[in-house]
């Protein structure tokens, strides 16, 4: 069997059976335009061609295992069960502006050992298929169009690192993206990275409308090599010099994650330093409070109290760099920033 959403498969074996070209398009339509799921349901295209889908493709490869939302309904979390039997997870954020916003896996599991996440202690269990992250995406989309929202953003921000899983990850953008199928406008769509040097440069060429977000969390590569191993092997200044050709290439402004935690990157010097890295640059920094996760009691880390946090963004603001404190909203269901670890029940 073969996804729906292979669009170069499904092209070709239609041309096989000698089935005109417009069915495709028609297909394409009644899946991503109005989310019908049941091959049998498709009523422009013949009883025939029907049969033949339902006997050669699917729809999705993915069950969902489980579903929690927010004590304020503001996000629900899904956890999926994939054919091989790993599990990932998706988080829809309904934000008060009508925004609406997916975060989405592009691994199961992660291989980055970022000390203060919870989904590294699962290891990389596999990359993703490109249909396994579309079904993700149209996972939720469905779910906002029963409740009247439409899906607006999606950040590939789950389960990652997107970048070492870039062939598939390009290939669900398209999808994404593509003005007949969601139509998910391509700066609406982040990308974040613990800074793969070699694939920001390939995502600079391939993706110029679409937005980068790094996976910083200080400002110099000591403290970050002892919170983020991926810093041995790519230094800020190697980060940093791709950053820069990645702005002048496409002049979007870089998302910068800082998660804050208490006595190991919240010294006000480091605002400082920050800032030093930061200045003249396109950069927007979003402060993330550090979200405890269940099991990281031996690391013992704490989330910065909200005055020094305000602090650091007083500091960037003196300096003109823009920043935000992000809000965290989603602890109740383990769905903030690096709690996903695949926990099922409460």
């Amino acid at each position: 069997m073969k996804s729906i959403h292979d669009e170069e498969q499904l092209k070709k074996d239609l041309k096989d059976q000698k089935i005109p070209a417009f069915r495709y398009s028609q297909i394409e339509n009644a899946i991503y335009k109005n989310f019908i799921t049941d091959f049998e349901e498709i009523q422009t295209i013949p009883k025939e061609l029907r049969k033949f889908l339902k006997q050669n493709y699917f729809y999705s490869s993915l069950t969902v295992d489980c579903i929690k939302t927010s004590s304020n309904w503001q996000t629900t979390k899904i956890l999926f069960k994939t054919k091989t039997w790993e599990f990932i997870e998706s988080v829809i954020m309904r934000h008060l502006t009508w925004r609406n916003t997916l975060c989405v896996s592009s691994q199961a599991g992660c291989p980055m050992a970022c000390t203060f996440c919870a989904t590294w202690k699962l290891g990389l269990l596999k990359n993703l298929e490109a249909h396994e992250i579309v079904e993700q995406i149209m996972f939720a989309a469905k779910m906002l169009q029963e409740e009247w929202k439409k899906l607006r953003n999606i950040v590939y921000m789950g389960m990652w690192e997107p970048f070492l899983n870039y062939e598939n990850v390009k290939k669900s953008i398209k999808i994404a993206c593509d003005q007949k199928k969601l139509n998910i406008a391509n700066r609406r769509v982040t990308v974040s990275s613990c800074w793969i040097v070699p694939w920001i440069n390939k995502f600079t060429k391939d993706f110029p409308q679409t937005s980068l977000a790094i996976s910083l969390h200080a400002p110099n590569d000591e403290i970050r090599k002892s919170i983020m191993p991926v810093d041995h092997t790519y230094n800020l200044e190697k980060l940093m010099n791709s950053l820069d050709e990645y702005v002048k290439v496409t002049n979007k402004r870089i998302f910068y994650e800082y998660i804050m935690i208490n006595w190991v990157n919240d010294n006000i010097k480091l605002a400082y330093e920050l800032w030093e890295l930061l200045k003249w640059k396109l950069a927007h920094v979003n402060f993330i409070p550090y979200n405890p996760w269940e099991g990281a009691w031996w690391i013992k880390y704490k989330p910065t109290p909200r005055f020094i946090i305000e602090k650091f963004q007083k500091i960037l603001d003196e300096y003109w760099v823009v920043s935000t404190i992000r809000a965290t909203m989603w602890d109740d269901i383990d769905a903030a920033c690096w709690q996903l670890a695949n926990k099922k029940k409460d």
